[in-house]
């Protein structure tokens, strides 16, 4: 079994080889690809799962990645430094965008990552019952953004490392939400987040956060195992 391997690190049996398709083309095969959306040139990577053949719809995960220089396919670094091997088990179809718009909470970004999804929900056998938007750091900035907004495409949203928007106590909450920030993240201190939550809990929304230590901003590999244990709360969630 071929393992992926990016920035030094060891990181999750992909199932498959890499595959090296056209940027614009349809592809079936497990595994990691790195392809454009056509009629643009916007990049995503796209993960298909073990014994995926679109027979029988799978769970989607969206994720959002962390800020920096938006080099080429950055998206996958997110996957696979963190996504892939933590939620795995899910079976699910994992796509991550490459920022074109300066972040994730703002309208152009917004459009780019709902038009990502039409596309993808157009080609791939997606359980539309059990999709899941998350990020890192800019990218949990953005599903704080995305996920109240859009409540009929994202069943749940996971934001980890990041802080909350300045509106989104305002906004009608209704995405199950479980929101993961750590006590020693040195970039995003965790009280502005803990209030948001409290406030939206008090609210009813459907809001959890997990609280944890001893993981600094930068140890994203770290964030595996916390994200792993929200697998339940997501199962739940899409249940529901």
């Amino acid at each position: 079994m071929i393992k992926c391997v990016a920035a030094g690190l060891l990181l999750f049996n992909c199932g498959a080889a890499i595959a090296q398709a056209p940027a614009r083309a349809i592809v079936t095969e497990p595994g990691v690809h790195q392809l454009t959306l056509p009629g643009s040139e916007r990049r995503y990577t796209l993960i298909l799962p073990r014994g995926y053949g679109n027979e029988k719809a799978v769970p989607l995960v969206m994720a959002l990645h962390y800020g920096g220089p938006v080099t080429p396919y950055i998206g996958r670094g997110l996957l696979e430094q963190l996504v892939a091997p933590a939620l795995d088990e899910l079976g699910a179809i994992m796509v991550a965008p490459d920022s074109a718009a300066d972040g994730w909470a703002n309208h152009t970004a917004e459009q780019h990552v709902l038009e990502l999804l039409s596309y993808i929900e157009a080609h791939y056998n997606v359980d539309s019952s059990r999709t899941l938007l998350t990020g890192y750091s800019m990218g949990a900035m953005g599903t704080w953004y995305l996920a109240p907004r859009h409540p009929e495409l994202f069943e749940a949203a996971i934001p980890m490392a990041g802080r909350p928007q300045t509106d989104s106590t305002a906004l009608d909450w209704r995405t199950p939400t479980y929101v993961i920030n750590s006590t020693a993240d040195e970039l995003i201190p965790i009280g502005p987040t803990r209030a948001a939550v409290e406030v939206l809990r008090a609210r009813g929304a459907p809001i959890e956060i997990a609280v944890i230590d001893g993981t600094t901003h930068f140890q994203i590999p770290q964030y595996r195992r916390h994200l792993r244990a929200a697998i339940p709360w997501l199962t739940d969630a899409w249940a529901n």
